[in-house]
């Protein structure tokens, strides 16, 4: 299929004077058709893919889609049928011919297209002037795209959104280094506080060991008394005791020696 549409341009591209009112149209479909059968390939996939947009309709109001074959546009004022590239639509649209379609007069004249006299057969006369297929394929300078006022403004906006994300990398460099300045100070705060709840904690401990050794001392201070009172008990009763036996011991003197004297008096009586 690609290879038939190759030969139609070509036939087409023979038939056509160099200065004709659609050669730059014809130039840039051949260029493409060439660049697609390339080496490389590089073009052939996106060429190959290319369909019409239906945007296009309100850029290029005369055109419309072409039902048998998605890649191509047809020219309702020129009844012609068009590549299916935004570049050819516009230079299209440009040109003398189609401008006469779109008005309905023949008061515009068509500079690129000469009369039959000054017309020559021969293709060296106009073959120094009128650049060859060779000369359009090694033109690295040559480009499918014209510039419309759409494509500028297009443009324009694609600078400012560029000036835009420039902006907004240096408000975000800037954002940063905000937010590491905060974060340090986040950081510095945040170690301050945790030293001074270690220091209270700390306070806390050594307050509640003082008041725990306290309480110690205290029960210590305690059970010494309570000991001391279990001592001076147990010594008095130690000489309550020793003060019973005590009194045993004279009464039973006592009585020995009444017993003693009682005995004496008896043995004296005896005799």
């Amino acid at each position: 299929m690609a290879e038939g549409d190759s030969d139609m341009d070509d036939t087409a591209m023979s038939d056509d004077d160099p200065n004709d009112s659609d050669y730059d149209q014809e130039k840039l479909t051949l260029k493409a058709k060439k660049i697609k059968r390339g080496t490389n390939g590089k073009w052939k996939l996106y060429y190959d893919t290319r369909c019409f947009k239906k945007e296009w309709i309100d850029l290029f109001p005369w055109v419309e889609e072409d039902p048998d074959d998605p890649k191509f546009a047809i020219c309702r004022a020129c009844n012609k049928k068009i590549k299916a590239h935004k570049g050819i639509l516009d230079t299209h649209q440009k040109t003398k011919k189609h401008l006469r379609n779109l008005s309905g007069s023949d008061d515009i004249e068509d500079d690129d297209e000469p009369k039959k006299t000054e017309r020559s057969t021969d293709p060296k006369s106009y073959g120094t002037t009128q650049p060859t297929v060779e000369q359009i394929l090694s033109d690295d300078q040559f480009s499918f795209f014209t510039e419309s006022p759409i494509d500028a403004a297009h443009q324009a906006i694609t600078n400012l959104i560029d000036k835009l994300v420039e902006k907004y990398h240096e408000n975000r460099v800037e954002n940063l280094k905000e937010q590491n300045e905060t974060l340090k100070h986040l950081n510095q705060a945040r170690s301050h506080l945790v030293q001074s709840e270690n220091q209270r904690k700390f306070e806390r401990r050594i307050i509640h060991e003082a008041h725990k050794r306290e309480a110690e001392a205290i029960q210590l201070k305690f059970m010494q008394q309570e000991h001391e009172l279990k001592i001076n008990c147990m010594e008095r009763e130690r000489d309550a005791k020793l003060k019973a036996v005590e009194q045993q011991l004279m009464f039973a003197r006592q009585e020995y020696e009444r017993k003693v004297k009682l005995l004496d008096q008896q043995l004296q009586s005896m005799k």
